[in-house]
């Protein structure tokens, strides 16, 4: 697959090698994607039954996950892979096809190396500060979880919950920036995904 990079793929270097520090540990379920993973600091502890490991960098696109599997993620060896991408694509110039072109490719490398690997996808959020994104990430969402119907490997988990009710957003599950989710929103999905590994 060749899509041309629209970013620097090492621009968050200090991160990376942050995550390669880790690679000594034991790792069942590695948790691959941008910053709302890598802002999420009480990650590792919350999931530390599961010997769970936070590789969340930036505000990184799946073009960079897909560019350091080999570095990064491919040395935990991970049982369960926890994805999630998609916030930051659209405002990279990413089409919602690359997107999806670019999730695949990065799943079916974790599928090649393990081909029991389970993967668990996280609906990409909507926001305030990215309404104007919406629509690809409805677009993106709808193809995910028609994905984890067809796919065996991969599941799917909803955060439209988190993000609205009755079409408002839920401005007390955000930061103030009104981008990331808080304590509020993090509290919800970490049990969403608890529910999913633990099936």
């Amino acid at each position: 697959m060749i899509i041309d990079h629209k970013i620097d793929m090492y621009r968050y270097g200090d991160e990376l090698n942050a995550i390669k520090a880790k690679q000594t540990k034991e790792c069942n379920v590695l948790f691959y994607g941008s910053s709302t993973f890598g802002i999420w600091k009480t990650l590792e502890e919350e999931f530390s039954a599961y010997k769970a490991i936070n590789a969340g960098f930036g505000g990184s696109t799946s073009d960079e996950a897909l560019f350091h599997y080999d570095n990064i993620a491919k040395p935990f060896k991970p049982k369960v892979v926890v994805w999630y991408y998609g916030d930051n694509e659209p405002v990279c110039s990413y089409t919602v096809e690359e997107t999806m072109a670019l999730f695949t490719a990065t799943w079916e490398k974790f599928l090649a190396d393990d081909k029991n690997v389970r993967i668990i996808t996280i609906a990409t959020k909507t926001s305030p500060a990215r309404n104007e994104y919406a629509p690809f990430v409805r677009e993106l969402n709808a193809w995910q979880k028609q994905a984890a119907k067809e796919r065996d490997y991969l599941s799917y988990i909803e955060t439209e919950d988190i993000c609205k009710k009755d079409g408002k957003y839920l401005l007390e599950n955000y930061l103030p920036d009104e981008l990331h989710f808080g304590r509020r929103g993090y509290d919800i999905l970490y049990r969403k995904i608890k529910e999913e590994l633990d099936k």
